[in-house]
Parts: C-alpha cells; sequence; structure tokens
C-alpha cells in the first residue's frame, strides 16, 4: 500500500484501533473481487481511489465527511477533465465500494457515494466497438512473415489468438505453456481471464500456429507465474522472459501499420472487437459470441449486434479468415 497516499484527516473514518492505510488494505484483500482479485485489478481500484483522495485534498474536503454533493463536484471536475463515462463509472464503483465496505463494518453510517452515477455515453455502439473487417483481418495476417523464424511464428500465433479466439492483451501476457492441454475436441487453452478463468478449442489453424511457434522456441526458464506462452524475442531471434503488455502493443501496432490499417483508437482490444464482431456476423448467435469472449453479462456480448446486420453458421471456426 506504499502507493497510495492517505490523507491524515482520513483517520476519523476510522476505529481508534485501524488506520486509514489498514483498512483499505484489508478492503483490497478481503472484498475486491470476493478476496481473490488479481494484481492488475488492485493497481486499478488503488489508483481510482487515489484520485479521489487527491481531489479531497485540493478541495478542503474531509474525506470522512464527504457528501454526496462532493462525490457530484468530484464527478463534474472529471467530466471537464474529459474523462469518458466508462472511466467515470469505474472511479465512481471504487470510491462507492470502499464506502460501502466502511458501512458494513460500521465505520460510517452512510454510504455517500450511493446514488451518484457515471453520465451515460452519448455516442453510438458503432463507433465505440473498432474492429477489423474480414477483409482487413486477411491483410493484417498477410503482413507477418511467412518463414520460420521465432518472432514470425510467435506474433502470427498471438494475433491469431486475439482476432480470432478473443483473447485480451492481458490473457495474452498470462498465459503460460502448461495452460495447453488437449482431448477429444482437439487442443484446449486455459485463458486466465478477468477475474475468472475460462477454457477456450482454438481453430485447427490457430492451434498449428501456436504448436508451430512452440517448436521453434523451445523451452524457456519460468518465472513467478510458470513458463511463459508468449515472450520477448531480442535480436538475432533470441526468446527470453515473459512479453509484457506493452510489448503486445507494439507488436500489433506494427502490424497495422505495415497492413495500411492503422487507424485512431485501433490497437489490441481492437483484435478482441474482430473476434466478437465477426463472429456475430458468421452466427447470429449472441450467446456464442458470449461464450467464445468469456462476457459475464450477454449484455455486453449484445453490443456486436448493433454493428452486424447478417451472418450465418457458427463457432469460431466459421470466421471467414485464414491465418497463413
Amino acid at each position: 500500500m506504499s502507493d497510495l497516499i492517505v490523507h491524515p484527516e482520513m483517520e476519523l473514518l476510522t476505529t481508534p484501533v485501524m488506520s486509514v492505510e489498514q483498512m483499505v488494505a484489508d478492503w483490497l484483500h478481503l472484498d475486491v473481487a470476493n478476496g481473490d482479485a488479481c494484481v492488475d485489478t488492485l493497481k486499478t481500484y488503488r489508483g481510482n481511489f487515489q484520485s479521489w483522495l487527491t481531489w479531497c485534498k485540493e478541495n478542503q474536503v474531509h474525506p470522512g465527511q464527504a457528501t454526496i454533493e462532493d462525490i457530484k463536484g468530484w464527478r463534474q471536475d472529471l467530466i471537464a477533465a474529459g474523462s469518458k463515462p466508462s472511466t467515470i463509472s469505474l472511479k465512481l464503483t471504487t470510491v462507492r465500494r470502499f464506502y460501502q465496505s466502511a458501512v458494513d463494518r460500521g465505520i460510517l453510517k452512510s454510504n455517500p457515494a450511493t446514488n451518484v452515477r457515471a453520465p451515460r455515453e452519448r455516442r453510438a455502439v458503432r463507433e465505440q466497438i473498432k474492429y477489423l473487417s474480414a477483409g482487413e483481418a486477411e491483410l493484417l495476417f498477410r503482413a507477418v512473415p511467412k518463414d520460420s523464424e521465432i518472432k514470425s511464428l510467435r506474433d502470427k500465433a498471438m494475433i491469431g489468438l486475439m482476432a480470432l479466439e478473443g483473447l485480451r492483451r492481458v490473457e495474452i501476457v498470462r498465459a503460460c505453456v502448461f495452460d495447453i492441454g488437449s482431448d477429444l475436441e482437439g487442443l484446449r487453452l486455459l485463458v486466465h481471464g478477468k477475474g475468472k478463468e475460462r477454457f477456450i478449442y482454438p481453430r485447427e489453424d490457430t492451434s498449428r500456429a501456436l504448436q508451430e511457434y512452440l517448436a521453434a522456441r523451445g523451452a524457456i526458464e519460468r518465472d513467478n507465474q510458470g513458463e511463459p506462452l508468449f515472450v520477448q524475442v531480442r535480436k538475432g531471434g533470441t526468446a527470453m522472459g515473459r512479453i509484457s503488455r506493452t510489448g503486445v502493443n507494439k507488436v500489433v501496432d506494427h502490424y497495422l501499420q505495415k497492413a495500411g490499417l492503422k487507424r485512431e483508437g485501433l490497437s489490441c482490444h481492437a483484435l478482441r472487437h474482430t473476434c466478437g464482431a465477426l463472429l456475430y456476423q458468421a452466427t447470429r448467435d449472441v450467446r456464442a459470441v458470449q461464450e467464445t469472449l468469456g462476457h459475464s453479462n450477454i449484455a455486453t456480448s449484445a453490443g456486436y449486434a448493433h454493428i452486424i446486420e447478417r451472418g450465418k453458421a457458427r463457432y469460431t471456426r466459421e470466421i471467414p479468415v485464414k491465418i497463413g
């Protein structure tokens, strides 16, 4: 918790035997994601809560005596600063949950953030969801060199898992070799998602690309998570160490630029959207999209129905894109 600046005034929130730093630490450890939050989630919550504390200090608001009007004032300043509704919503949710935790523990009588909501997103769904068409996805895969270099094989497998199987950037980074298995359905991959895990069964071409990459790469030294599936590749083709999220960004942006597809808002997450959009186009089945992308709420998956008007068949193998 050394990265969280706790203002002295917040001591009034606490009992004499518990500091705010301890209370926040307990909240993050015991309550967030039911006590099983990943490192990235905890980092996000700390950052969001710090935003609130900083606002309180700048506006001489006592955090322990904050009112609903104070929360609304923070919200208005976030809007004025150009924060997106989704960002404001996440910050408000963080603060709301913290104060509710304090209420549940008998530290506060009421939660000042209970009825404060983020502004509604005014842009149309089609403007929010950036994705590649089937033809553009083909161009992206063609931009990857068709050689036996470890980097080329890695990039083809990585882009395949994102654009055709719907993996998030963080899921690419977290993946380990021991997550790969097989059964009667073929190759199976355990995906470490946002707050939960799921199995996926990649298409035949995605599976083949993954196997070719691993065969060429060989074994890599384990880190604290296990043997990384996707690694950094140094000049000369030396594979070493787990690839970072920044590294994944650079790979995707490089091929988007090379294929002439790079545009505003189109980067790593657009590949996941590509899977969702093309899958709905091919199936007209929102539940197939939900199951493939691992959405907890089917309403999230339904967003793709607003940007696609026609389609047929079912399952990711029906997406009309070839890896190469």
